[in-house]
């Protein structure tokens, strides 16, 4: 799209198996799934599958196998208009898998390490990264990591980071958006026990930059570094699985903020592409 926003996201790129079920099995029990779906994913190549049907002209930086798997990942990202060049396929390490068990309201899942991503990351030139408007980080606060996130603050590149359950202040202090859901929120170091809204603005002040939660079936909020919280509320849907509705969420969210959206039309946009995955099996359209 002429004059889309260019942005680079760099992550993890898994082959998922989500089985569907209406409770999860305990202790030697076998539970009947109602459905089961084998399909590409991972966090990151989620958000830039989300971001291109919002628009963006994305770039993925990460790693799979050389194997069909991989090769499906890599079809998938490519039909969904997402830019492969900077892949990085290895010959010697197969691609990262992750089975999901859905029950709709819940969900539990395992990941298996493939393709080590973080020499992806490393491969990232300053060329690269002043070549986009922005950068969406997804992943550990490692080295690899943190410096392309130098990179982008020293070319003035804006720059988001999805937290993802980790502390990623190392990376986060400064202008940007940090994302994550109100559990993750309520686990880190300094959150207020059962105020995610004070957590919020805290981390929000303490990094100078901006903190956005979701927050299930009420909505989300965006704490600015000024300290004004804004809220959006969602539509009342039965999910059928939540897999990937954080990653549309914050595809949704990013692309509108590099529109120049207030934080509420943003959070709004978020929120819609979120509806539209957890409404159906799979994170991918």
């Amino acid at each position: 799209m002429t004059g889309s926003k260019r942005v680079l996201v760099l992550g993890g790129t898994n082959f998922d198996i989500i089985v569907q079920a209406e409770k999860f099995p305990e202790e030697h029990e076998k539970v009947r799934g109602s459905e089961c779906a084998a399909l590409p994913g991972g966090s990151a190549a989620n958000t830039a599958l989300g971001l291109a049907r919002q628009g963006c002209d994305v770039r993925l930086v990460s790693a799979v196998g050389d194997d069909a798997l991989g090769r499906f990942c890599l079809d998938d990202l490519r039909a969904g208009g997402v830019g492969t060049a900077l892949m990085r396929v290895d010959t010697a390490v197969r691609t990262s898998m992750a089975i999901v068990i859905s029950s709709g309201t819940g969900k539990r899942m395992m990941t298996f390490p493939g393709a080590d991503r973080d020499l992806a990351f490393a491969a990232v030139t300053e060329a690269d990264v002043r070549d986009v408007d922005h950068v969406h980080i997804v992943g550990e606060p490692t080295a690899a990591l943190g410096r392309v996130v130098g990179l982008a603050r020293r070319a003035g590149r804006s720059i988001s980071i999805e937290w993802n359950g980790r502390d990623m202040s190392p990376l986060a202090e400064g202008p940007g958006l940090n994302l994550m859901n109100a559990d993750e929120a309520g686990r880190l170091p300094e959150a207020r026990p059962g105020d995610v809204g004070v957590t919020a603005r805290r981390y929000a002040r303490q990094l100078s930059g901006d903190v956005i939660l979701t927050l299930g079936a009420y909505g989300a909020l965006w704490a600015l570094s000024s300290g004004e919280v804004v809220r959006e509320p969602t539509a009342a849907v039965e999910p059928v699985d939540r897999t990937g509705g954080g990653d549309a969420f914050n595809a949704g969210v990013i692309a509108g903020w590099l529109l120049g959206e207030p934080p509420s039309a943003c959070l709004r946009r978020g929120l819609d592409a979120a509806l539209h995955v957890i409404t159906k099996i799979g994170a991918h359209p």
